[in-house]
């Protein structure tokens, strides 16, 4: 775990800050920190014990890094969820006091949250978590933000129609065929986050991100074998390699992302496969064994995640999982797009499948009726 005696702020910040120097970031990681500690004022001095256990990462942390390996820039990435001390994490005082904030401050587009927040930034959420915020930066390029809402705050049962109403709201209401055409086993493949760019630009995305609950090798390729570059045998691989040859994701889904509004390219597929790592292995040593092996023909992806990993792991790696919480794998004609997604670990190791901001609530897949029809 993280210093006890540090704010929540500043030792995320001081990660960050070792994160983006690791990878050369330079004055733009400067910025880049400074946007986090801006992001996040309102936690104050609110210590690990304050605020409650967030979504974010799965030992409750209120941050996760990213990182993409094998990009020719480097890209970090930070989410975070807006939380109050003493204020459950349901509550949308904080996710809608920080929208205005970056837009006044960083420029941030507001059109396509304001279509949907009254919608998904409820009083009265049913889920245990409304919202995440996030904001990536690359070498010479403006930093760049996004929101990420969770689709049970009506219910489990209304996941289908509030995503429908939300596209709708964004202009997207013409795409809904391809959220139905990604759902192959209905009531198991389970759409749960819209996320939005927040950019009023024709770059800026909509994606939506499935759980695939009860899944194997095999059906998360099957769903993906539509779009271009992904290979069921590759995805197979990379599947069996991230969890040391399981065929059946048992504890933890996996998870896929739809990207719309997206320009695709041979480079660029509309689709990413997420693979979760804190349940599938014994301690982190093995996650780190296992990715080596996914980038074993990219050396110059290894080293940026050897150093990323060095920068930020607190405790020795075989002393349990939680340092890793996904792989993301996205196929590309020269080489993979692979980003690593990392904790703070700022409350124990060996986190529960589905998270600990989960534990008091159910958390399972909601029925598949609706609009998916």
């Amino acid at each position: 775990m993280t210093e006890e005696s540090a704010t929540v702020r500043d030792a995320c910040a001081t990660q960050l800050e070792k994160t983006a120097r690791s990878l050369g970031l330079g004055v733009d990681g400067t910025e880049f920190v400074a946007t986090f500690r801006a992001m996040t004022e309102h936690w104050g001095a609110a210590r690990t014990g304050d605020l409650p256990l967030s979504d974010v990462s799965p030992d409750g942390s209120p941050v996760e890094y990213a990182v993409d390996l094998n990009g020719d820039r480097p890209a970090l990435q930070f989410a975070m969820e807006p939380l109050t001390a003493g204020v459950p994490a349901r509550d949308p005082g904080a996710a809608r006091a920080l929208m205005p904030l970056l837009a006044e401050r960083h420029g941030a587009g507001t059109a396509r949250w304001s279509a949907v927040a009254d919608r998904l930034l409820i009083d009265d959420a049913l889920g245990p978590h409304v919202s995440m915020y996030g904001a990536e930066v690359r070498p010479g390029a403006p930093i760049r933000f996004k929101v990420w809402f969770y689709l049970d705050v009506t219910g489990t049962d209304g996941v289908f129609d509030l995503l429908y109403t939300a596209l709708d709201r964004v202009g997207a209401r013409h795409l809904w065929p391809l959220v139905q055409s990604h759902v192959h086993r209905p009531g198991y493949d389970v759409p749960f986050l819209l996320s939005l760019d927040l950019a009023d630009d024709p770059e800026a995305r909509v994606k939506v991100y499935f759980r695939h609950f009860a899944a194997d090798a095999e059906e998360v390729a099957a769903v993906l074998k539509t779009y271009p570059g992904f290979e069921p045998g590759e995805v197979r691989a990379v599947c069996r390699t991230m969890t040391d040859g399981r065929r059946h994701f048992t504890d933890q889904p996996p998870v896929t992302c739809l990207s719309l509004f997206d320009v695709q390219t041979p480079e660029r597929s509309p689709a990413t496969l997420y693979i979760p790592l804190w349940t599938y292995a014994e301690h982190d040593g093995q996650v780190r064994r296992r990715v080596h092996r996914v980038l074993a023909a990219h050396p110059r992806a290894l080293r940026r995640y050897d150093s990323v990993l060095a920068g930020l792991a607190h405790r020795g790696l075989d002393e349990g999982t939680g340092i890793h919480n996904y792989l993301s794998w996205q196929p590309g004609r020269s080489r993979p797009r692979v980003k690593v997604y990392l904790s703070p670990e700022m409350h124990d190791v060996n986190p529960p499948p589905l998270g600990a901001g989960r534990r008091d609530h159910l958390g399972g897949r909601p029925t598949a009726g609706g609009r998916t029809e």
